[in-house]
C-alpha cells in the first residue's frame, strides 16, 4: 500500500470514542503506515461514570474513577520513538466538512471524523473540572458534604438513581435518605414490574424513603451540584421535601451546538429537536455530503435503550470497522462495504443497591426481591462496577 497521511480525529473520550480511537490507531501497525489518530476531549481524563454512585461514600474507589487519557494511544504507535497519534485537551466549537475548530480557534483538519462528545448529566454522573486534581478533590468534597448532611434527597428513580440511593444509605445507615421519581414503578418501564417492585424493597430494607408517582417542582435559577445546602422543594403533590443535600438523577442534555453552522451551509437539518444527531445504521451522519463523518454513543439519534455502556461498545465496534473500512480503500478505491448496527436495545440490567444488595432481569431471568439477586449483582457488577475492567484497558500510570 502506497504510504498517504490519513488522519482521524475522534473528539469525545468517551466509551464509544475510546473504543473507535484504539481501534482506527490500531491499523498503523497493521499495513496503513501513514494513519494518524487525534483524540480529542474537553478533560484531560475519562472519567468511569458507571461507577459514580460508589464514588460518592467510597474516596479511595473515588480518586481510581479518573483515569488519564494522555497515554492512551501510545501503545498503537508504529514507531515510538516518531510518535503520530496524540490526544488533545480542548473543547469543539465547530464543525465543517473537512475541518473542526476547537474552543481556543484552533482549526484542525480531518480526513474522518468520529463526534463522541456523549451528554451531560448532573453531578456526581458527570464531573466538569477539567483536571485530574481539580475532579478528584471534587469528589472528595461531595464525601465529605454527604458525611455532614442528616437527609439527602435523591430525584429520579433510574439505575442512576437508585444505585445513588442505595449506596448512600448502605454507607450512611443513620442517614434519612429519601428517593423521589416521577413514574409509577422504578427504573425503565421496559423491564418485568418484579424488577421495580425488588427495587423498592431493597430500598426500604437499607432504610430509603421510596415515593413514587411525585415530581419535584424545580425553582427556576435553582442549581443542583450535589453541595451540602439546606433546601426545601415541593412535589406536585404539594407535599414539601426538606433535605440538607440533593443529586438529581434525572435526564440528559446534548451539546451539539458544533453543527449549527454545517447545517447552515449545507442548507439541512442534521439533527433531531433534542439535539441528537440524525445517523445512519453504519453511525455515518445522515447527509449523503458527508460519509467521512461519524457519530456514536449518546450523542447518536437512537433510543435510550441502545445507550447503555455495553451496547454502546458495541456500537463503537461497528463505527470503527466502517472508519477502517474506509481508510483501507482510500479515497480513489470503489466504495466499500459497510456494517450496519441491527438496531437491538438494552434487554439486561445490573443494578447494585448497595455493595450487597441489587436487582437484576438477565437472559429472559428476573431477580428482584430474591436473596439470590443480591449474589448475581455483587458478583456481577456490585463488587467494583466494572472499574477493575476499565482500568485495565489503559495505561499503568493512567490512574496516576
Amino acid at each position: 500500500m502506497t504510504v498517504r497521511d490519513i488522519h482521524v480525529v475522534v473528539v469525545g473520550g468517551s466509551t464509544a470514542g475510546l473504543a473507535v480511537s484504539r481501534a482506527v490507531a490500531a491499523l498503523a501497525k497493521n499495513g496503513v503506515p501513514g494513519l494518524r489518530v487525534t483524540l480529542i476531549d474537553k478533560n484531560e481524563y475519562f472519567y468511569h461514570m458507571i461507577g459514580a454512585p460508589r464514588g460518592t461514600v467510597d474516596a479511595e474507589y473515588a480518586h481510581k474513577q479518573f483515569l488519564r487519557l494522555g497515554g492512551v494511544l501510545v501503545e498503537f504507535e508504529a514507531d515510538p520513538a516518531r510518535p503520530r497519534h496524540r490526544f488533545m485537551q480542548a473543547s469543539l466549537a465547530r464543525v465543517g466538512e473537512r475541518e473542526i475548530e476547537l474552543s481556543g480557534g484552533q482549526t484542525v483538519a480531518f480526513d474522518y471524523l468520529v463526534l463522541a462528545t456523549g451528554a451531560r448529566n448532573s453531578f456526581p454522573a458527570n464531573v466538569a473540572e477539567s483536571s485530574v486534581e481539580a475532579a478528584r478533590a471534587r469528589m472528595t468534597r461531595l464525601g465529605a458534604d454527604i458525611g455532614r448532611a442528616r437527609s439527602i434527597l435523591v430525584v429520579g428513580g433510574g439505575a442512576v438513581g437508585v444505585e445513588m440511593a442505595g449506596e448512600i444509605a448502605a454507607a450512611h445507615p443513620a442517614k434519612t435518605v429519601t428517593l423521589v421519581h416521577s413514574g409509577s414503578r422504578l427504573l425503565p418501564a421496559n423491564f418485568k414490574e418484579k424488577l421495580s417492585a425488588g427495587a423498592v424493597e431493597k430500598l426500604r430494607r437499607l432504610g430509603v424513603k421510596v415515593v413514587l408517582n411525585e415530581r419535584i417542582e424545580i425553582p427556576a435559577g435553582t442549581r443542583f451540584d450535589a453541595t451540602l445546602r439546606p433546601l426545601k422543594l415541593r412535589g406536585a403533590s404539594g407535599r414539601s421535601y426538606q433535605s440538607d443535600l440533593q443529586i438529581m438523577a434525572t435526564g440528559t442534555k446534548l451539546h451539539t451546538e458544533y453543527l449549527a453552522p454545517l447545517e447552515a451551509q449545507l442548507g439541512v437539518r442534521l439533527r433531531e429537536r433534542s439535539g441528537a444527531i440524525r445517523i445512519r445504521p453504519t453511525f455515518q451522519i445522515d447527509s449523503p455530503r458527508l460519509p467521512n463523518i461519524f457519530a456514536v454513543g449518546d450523542v447518536a439519534a437512537l433510543p435510550a435503550g441502545a445507550k447503555y455502556a455495553f451496547i454502546v461498545a458495541e456500537q463503537a465496534k461497528v463505527a470503527a470497522a466502517n472508519v477502517t473500512a474506509l481508510v483501507r480503500a482510500g479515497p480513489k478505491g470503489p466504495a466499500p462495504p459497510l456494517k450496519s448496527w441491527d438496531g437491538r436495545t438494552m434487554s439486561a440490567i445490573i443494578v447494585p443497591i448497595g455493595p450487597n444488595h441489587g436487582v437484576m432481569q438477565l437472559f429472559g431471568m428476573t431477580l428482584g426481591a430474591s436473596r439470590l439477586g443480591n449474589v448475581g449483582v455483587r458478583n456481577l457488577k456490585g463488587k467494583d462496577y466494572f472499574l477493575e475492567k476499565t482500568a485495565a484497558t489503559f495505561p499503568v500510570n493512567a490512574n496516576a
